[in-house]
């Protein structure tokens, strides 16, 4: 296998492809990247067993077909420091040659037979997004899916793809994000299709996206999700578990409702929060027809007070919530105002962004 290669197209090839490199484990061969040159393309191969990147550039001039597997970190330091523009890839017996002007590496190779077979996209997708919309979602979901619990399907993003939409859902049980968008064309085959994807996956996902107008095309097979783009296919393996029925966490009535903008609301929770600690457990939220007053208190720190103008209708009412769950969301949704909605202080409250986001938040008891 000969290959000569742009420098910069190989390293970002080597660096999505790196996502899936395990680092630390008894079997070297899921340490290594597979590299296949053929038809004046170059394929970057990454696997963990769990979740599986092919990446493809064509910003190459193959020489010599053929294919290697050599260790990734090694690899992608050595295409990472290098100065050229362009890289010779050679590969004669157990060893791959990278040359550069005036440098010249040699990495040992293994033999590719053992590396994990990784699956190929083939026939039509189930359903169709564009990538800036994909990424849209996944970005406002992905930071309520559950960091440690018992429960493992909280550990990923529901997808609910039906007709021409498409939603994803997640929560850790303290709140639930839930993001609405439209395909670029009907589930194919099915009515509705549902899976849990694991937070990895679709970390991955994104990376995927050079171009948001490049369509994302997703197949379902038996517990395995393959997410395809002109350049690269990420294929995982699902969480198995029942998702929590969502639907029915999420209040269909309030008495209260706040608007306000996103980046004031934020900007105010978020020097309030400098005084709250995980001893105080949160901050307190008192709402009236004059405004919304934002208070935090530390036994060791002090107190916080932020007088906030906002437009609320309804009764008046005092209520706790875990401020960092306000700054993870009002850092993500793409709306320059946003409602809040309120029942009660016991009750959890739902913050609105535009027709096609929510996100529930349950309170905090306040001393």
């Amino acid at each position: 296998m000969k290959v000569i290669c742009n420098r910069g197209a190989l390293l970002e090839a080597l660096l999505l492809a790196g996502s899936a490199v395990v680092t630390r484990t008894p079997k070297p061969v899921i340490q290594c990247v597979k590299l296949e040159a053929k038809d004046n393309e170059l394929t970057v191969s990454a696997t963990d067993m769990e979740l599986s990147i092919r990446c493809r550039d064509s910003q190459v001039q193959v020489e010599a077909p053929g294919e290697t597997l050599v260790m990734a970190e090694r690899l992608s330091a050595i295409v990472r420091e290098s100065i050229d523009d362009t890289l010779s890839i050679e590969v004669e017996g157990e060893s791959a040659t990278i040359k550069g002007q005036d440098s010249k590496f040699k990495l040992f190779t293994q033999p590719t037979d053992a590396f994990p077979p990784i699956p190929d996209y083939e026939g039509d997708a189930d359903f169709t997004v564009s990538g800036g919309l994909i990424r849209s979602l996944i970005n406002q979901t992905i930071f309520a899916a559950a960091k440690a619990s018992t429960r493992y399907a909280f550990h990923g993003v529901m997808f609910n793809a039906k007709g021409k939409h498409l939603t994803l859902v997640s929560t850790d049980a303290h709140r639930l994000a839930l993001a609405r968008g439209e395909l670029t064309g009907p589930v194919a085959g099915k009515e509705m299709l549902k899976a849990i994807v694991p937070v990895k996956a679709l970390q991955i996902v994104e990376k995927l996206v050079s171009n948001p107008e490049d369509p994302v095309q997703f197949q379902l097979r038996e517990n395995q999700i393959i997410a395809h783009t002109p350049s690269a296919t990420l294929t995982s393996t699902l969480i198995e578990g029942q998702f929590p029925p969502y639907e029915d966490v999420i209040p269909k009535e309030s008495n209260r409702k706040m608007t306000a903008s996103r980046a004031d609301l934020l900007s105010a929770v978020r020097r309030t929060a400098l005084m709250a600690t995980e001893e105080s457990k949160g901050i307190r939220m008192a709402f009236s027809k004059s405004g919304l007053v934002i208070s935090g208190s530390s036994h060791d720190a002090g107190e916080a007070v932020v007088n906030f103008p906002c437009k609320f209708d309804g009764d008046d009412l005092e209520i706790g919530f875990n401020p960092s769950y306000f700054i993870d969301v009002l850092k993500v949704v793409n709306a320059d105002e946003v409602t809040l909605e309120l029942s009660a202080f016991n009750r959890p409250a739902v913050l609105k962004a535009g027709p096609d986001f929510l996100y529930v938040i349950m309170p905090v008891q306040l001393p």
